[in-house]
């Protein structure tokens, strides 16, 4: 298993930041692992909602990995976990209102290798995670910041 977590300070107020998060088919607006990223199921926003998305595997193809907001606290938290047979993906992210104006957006993320043999190991995994997600990090900042 792999984990990683940030903090990034938003201009936006925590219900708009949540709103902009929570839709998961903008994951390819500040993701750039992510090609494609399409509602399948349930009602989007809520837990259950299950998305699809295209990802860079870890051989650098394309594969197809299904998410599912499992916990939904609207303005200030969700869980969602993307399924894949090579991992299970887990993140956590929280909102935070400031004090005058906009907020703080935490996001933690685990990454479990999968049944099925990848060529990945624990060690690789982990070497390479902190790369993946600061480049998730890099195109949040941007995403919640849309008018800098």
């Amino acid at each position: 298993m792999a984990t990683q977590a940030f903090t990034i300070d938003s201009s936006l107020d925590a219900d708009d930041a949540f709103t902009r998060l929570i839709d998961l088919t903008r994951v390819g607006e500040w993701d750039r692992g992510i090609s494609n990223a399409r509602h399948v199921d349930g009602e989007p926003g809520e837990v259950g909602a299950r998305y699809e998305v295209t990802v860079t595997g870890f051989d650098g193809a394309l594969t197809q990995v299904v998410y599912e907001l499992l916990e939904v606290q609207r303005p200030s938290h969700f869980v969602m976990e993307g399924s894949h047979p090579t991992f299970r993906a887990h993140d956590t992210i929280d909102v935070t209102a400031g004090d005058e104006s906009g907020c703080s957006v935490t996001y933690q993320a685990e990454l479990h290798l999968g049944a099925t043999p990848s060529g990945v190991t624990d060690e690789i995994l982990e070497a390479t995670f902190p790369k993946v997600a600061a480049v998730a990090e890099a195109g949040l900042r941007v995403f919640l910041n849309p008018d800098a």
